[in-house]
């Protein structure tokens, strides 16, 4: 789980060379823009990647959607739930997303920009008044892009105030807009924002807005469930998870969800049911072209075709969201393993695409656990 008393370091992205694709991956026809694979094909490429993945990391479930075109060709789980139940995972399983929680909470900042309430070079100052003084002027783009240059909070105190104020005397660790280096306590700000801006709750805001008119019915949280996935921590399974210091730590990274209901975010995403042109532009397009960061999720270019995504891991629970806007294409993966971190599938992903969707297949610049360059292995 996302933890704010350990620094996370940013590790430098770097670009693998392209990487030749298997045979039982093969990218797939594609007519009219649409892949014609049968589901059933799909799922044999998809068992072709995962299977050995999942032998070879340990992991002890995953559900997996991938989606061509707007047609959902595999939609799979592997494992088991937990090791009690040795149930199989399927799209209703719930997980804990960790840090793909910033993606979500992007898409409710979004919302406000579509609506006008929010601007994203506008500085944070505007919407909270108590923050530090050198954190006033930096602007809601820079926060969403990780290029704030905050410090790294090591402390985990009860309320988000006391955070601000144990921040206050610490100097920014670069000038905001001039790097980007990944920083949880971003996403706690931008909880705090929607809650200034829209006068509800965060949780109630996401519910109200996102959640209840796109039937996610299973993401939020402190949900319970008969079908929810199990981690270990060595043998010692992880099941349920305050968050670190306060509630403040939820837009960051403490959501739960299925699979299910991220296959309905990536459609409302893809039909304009969500958001409009403007908030869906700033979702996907970078803040700075030199840098991987949106607002929100991290994208890059393969063979000229652009790829968005944001991910997760810690505590043994994982998530990759990746998608290509406009095109319909879309993998997605949650999983639990018995590893803190690692536990990478950001190759398998990028294989999945191309094998089942023909999304050109250039190696991923991949940190470690992550979906694009700039994302750092495990938060």
């Amino acid at each position: 789980m996302l933890k704010f008393e350990h620094s996370l370091p940013l590790f430098a992205a770097t670009l693998i060379a392209f990487q030749a694709v298997p045979a039982f991956a093969q990218p797939a026809a594609r007519k009219g823009g649409k892949a014609v694979a049968r589901p059933a094909k799909a799922e044999s490429i998809a068992d072709g990647i995962l299977t050995p993945a999942i032998e070879e990391k340990k992991l002890v479930g995953l559900s997996v959607g991938v989606v061509c075109g707007g047609r959902t060709l595999v939609n799979k789980g592997y494992g088991v739930t937990s090791r009690e139940s040795k149930t199989v995972p399927d799209e209703n399983t719930s997980f804990y997303m960790q840090s793909l929680s910033k993606g979500i909470t992007a898409v409710g900042a979004m919302i406000l920009v579509d609506e006008g309430k929010l601007k994203l070079d506008a500085p944070a100052g505007r919407y909270l008044k108590d923050l530090p003084k050198s954190w006033q002027p930096i602007t809601i783009a820079q926060f969403m892009s990780h290029s704030s240059g905050i410090p790294e909070l090591s402390q985990k105190l009860p309320t988000f105030e006391a955070m601000l104020k144990a921040a206050a005397d610490e100097p920014l660790m670069f000038k905001p807009g001039s790097q980007q280096k990944y920083n949880n306590f971003n996403f706690a700000l931008m909880g705090k924002v929607i809650e200034a801006i829209s006068g509800m709750s965060y949780l109630d805001f996401m519910k109200q807005r996102v959640f209840t008119p796109l039937h996610m019915n299973h993401t939020g949280f402190n949900l319970q469930s008969p079908n929810e996935a199990v981690a270990y921590k060595g043998e010692k399974p992880i099941a349920h998870h305050p968050p670190a210091g306060g509630d403040y730590a939820i837009p960051s990274g403490y959501l739960q969800t299925n699979l299910s209901d991220l296959l309905k975010l990536h459609a409302a995403l893809e039909n304009g049911s969500i958001l409009k042109a403007a908030g869906l532009h700033a979702l996907i397009t970078r803040v700075y072209p030199d840098r991987s960061g949106t607002a929100g999720w991290f994208e890059e270019s393969n063979q000229g075709v652009s790829v968005v995504s944001k991910n997760g891991g810690g505590d043994g629970f994982h998530s990759l969201f990746t998608f290509v806007p406009g095109k319909g294409d879309a993998a997605i993966l949650l999983w639990s393993s018995s590893q803190a971190k690692g536990d990478s599938l950001s190759p398998q992903t990028a294989q999945l695409l191309s094998g089942v969707c023909g999304v050109p297949a250039k190696g991923a610049a991949d940190t470690g656990d992550g979906g694009a360059p700039g994302e750092p292995a495990d938060r």
